[in-house]
Parts: C-alpha cells; sequence; structure tokens
C-alpha cells in the first residue's frame, strides 16, 4: 500500500495508526521526495506491465506488488537549488510524467487518483451536483462586472462570492485564507470584476447550520456544524470554536450524494452543506481531499472506513 502526502498530515495519521495496529504494511512518501530522496526504477516488460520499485533509503514499494495508493496531499516535487528556472520547470515535468506509471498498473485501488481529484473542480462539482438532485444555491460564474446586479436583484439583494479554487494564498510571504464574503450592493459594479473570474452565489439567508460529510466508498459520515456568530458566513475561519455533533441525512439526500460521487468518479470526499431552517440542503463545496479529523464526533468511524477501504484494495 503506498500513501502519497506531505509530512505532517494529522488526517493521515489516523489511518496509519490503524494500519500499523492491523498490521498492515504501507510506505508513505510525498512527490516533494521524488526525485531528491526517492528513486524510481520502471521497466516495461513485453506483455506492457510495468517491473519495478519506487523507493527510498530504507522502504519502498515493488510496483508488482501495489494494490492500494491513498493519494492524500502531496506537496510539489523538490530540485536541487543550482538548477536554473527553465531546467527546474523541465524537471518537473519529467517527474510528473513519471510518477503516471502509477497510475497504469492494474488491479489498483486509487483514493483518489490525482487527475479525478484535480478534475472536481467548482463548475464541474456543482453541475455534477444539480444533475444528481442535490440542491445548489444559484451560481453565478463571470469576469463581466454588468452581470453581477441583475443576478444578486434575482437573488433578492443577498449574495455571497468565494474562490475557485484553493483558499489558502500566499503574499510576500505571509499566509492567509480567502474565506467566503458577502458582497454589498456598492460592489456590485466593481470594474476590478474584470480582472478575472469570480464566482457568485445566492445566500443562505436563513441558515439553521452547516453539514459536513465525509464519503468512503459509498458510505456516509455526516456531522453537523453549529458555527459561532463570528463565523457564521463561513465556519473555516474559526473551526476549534464550533459545536459538532453526528448527523442524519434525508434518504433523498444520501441518494443524491451516491449519485454524485459516481459521476465525479470520486471514492472518498468531503461535502459541504448549509441546512436551512425549513430543512432543505443547500450543497456548498465537494472537497475531493477536504479534511475529517477535526470533527471528534465522526474521527472514529472515518479512520476505521478508510483503513477498512485500504486494507481490503477494492470498491463495493
Amino acid at each position: 500500500m503506498l500513501v502519497v502526502t506531505y509530512a505532517l498530515d494529522p488526517t493521515a495519521d489516523f489511518v496509519l495508526r490503524e494500519l500499523c495496529a492491523r498490521g498492515v504494511p504501507f510506505w508513505r512518501t510525498d512527490l516533494a521526495d521524488f526525485p531528491t530522496r526517492t528513486t524510481l526504477n520502471a521497466e516495461l516488460r513485453p506483455d506492457g506491465q510495468w517491473d519495478g520499485a519506487w523507493s527510498g533509503q530504507e522502504r519502498g514499494i515493488d510496483l508488482s506488488e501495489l494494490r492500494a495508493v491513498w493519494w492524500r496531499k502531496p506537496t510539489a516535487h523538490a530540485f536541487a537549488e543550482t538548477m536554473s528556472g527553465p531546467e527546474r520547470r523541465f524537471a518537473a515535468t519529467q517527474a510528473t510524467q513519471a510518477m503516471t506509471v502509477l497510475g497504469s498498473l492494474p488491479g489498483v485501488l486509487w483514493v483518489n487518483r490525482p487527475q479525478t481529484n484535480a478534475d472536481c473542480t467548482k463548475p464541474v462539482q456543482l453541475a455534477a451536483a444539480a444533475q444528481s438532485g442535490l440542491h445548489v444555491p444559484d451560481t453565478l460564474i463571470t469576469n463581466d462586472p454588468d452581470a453581477v446586479a441583475p443576478f444578486a436583484q434575482r437573488c433578492g439583494g443577498r449574495i455571497v462570492t468565494k474562490v475557485l479554487g484553493g483558499i489558502v494564498h500566499t503574499e510576500d510571504g505571509k499566509r492567509g485564507q480567502l474565506y467566503t464574503r458577502r458582497v454589498p450592493p456598492e460592489q456590485w459594479h466593481d470594474p476590478r470584476i474584470a480582472l478575472t473570474a469570480h464566482l457568485f452565489q445566492r445566500e443562505i439567508v436563513n441558515k439553521a447550520y452547516e453539514v459536513r460529510v465525509a464519503v468512503v466508498d459509498g458510505q456516509l459520515f455526516p456531522a453537523e456544524i453549529h458555527a459561532t456568530a463570528g463565523a457564521a458566513l463561513d465556519w473555516r475561519q474559526n473551526s476549534r470554536e464550533h459545536t459538532y455533533r453526528p448527523a442524519t441525512l434525508p434518504r433523498h439526500i444520501e441518494d443524491g450524494i451516491r449519485t454524485m460521487m459516481r459521476r465525479l468518479g470520486l471514492v472518498f470526499a468531503a461535502l459541504d452543506f448549509i441546512v436551512d431552517t425549513q430543512g432543505a440542503h443547500h450543497l456548498v463545496d465537494v472537497n475531493a481531499g477536504g479534511q475529517w479529523a477535526w470533527i471528534g464526533a465522526t474521527r472514529q468511524a472515518i479512520t476505521h472506513a478508510i483503513a477498512d477501504l485500504l486494507q481490503k484494495g477494492h470498491t463495493t
């Protein structure tokens, strides 16, 4: 079994400790270790199968014995500082292409394939959710400042904006996060909207609470999130201070989630819903590599489900 993630990944640690307790062998590494600290040797046989190994100084994997890959949150390939910019870009392309040897191995379970994760963009996931019978808040993606006001008016004058990609950003060496933000009327015609694409969405003004659902091979592990007042618009701003408890999903929401996961080709994902005061569930995010271990109410069950899946080596 291969686990690909960054060095300090406490979410992965819960599952890996469980696998250790079960005596299940695995090798944990990161893309940042290749090619400076790990070595890949892969030779193509006449029958089209790859023989060889990917290994470090002490441990590694035999390609012919690989049965499951847990692709968590790897960091980028690292190279010698003596290399020029063009050399690094070329080397990164070479290293990335070499790693696709793993994807060609037959009979290997992926949780999830990296390309599947990459393809799970906001436009793709929201469309898949709506096509699967889940409710998605009215959404506009545009770089046209003149399109925002009419959309906002159709939404009753209450809209939010959120990033299309990851919320983490770095500026002047400082790390920050771009949370969901309310857009007031005076910003509907902001000319800076034309600088790039933006995502605008109807604000769910009668929010009761939110639900994060971890999905593991069709098993659903929902937890209610009752945010503090200061993080009511985006619970990610202060997740340690919120109240969590196990949730129960309506049957049609469970069915819609499983249908959407099949459409997206995902074995694992963390989903975010807003539940309004009428009990309606509004899907707002699908994170193919989402976190879950900080929610104590569902942590153990998810840990065991992922460990069971990896140990089994195939989906149900």
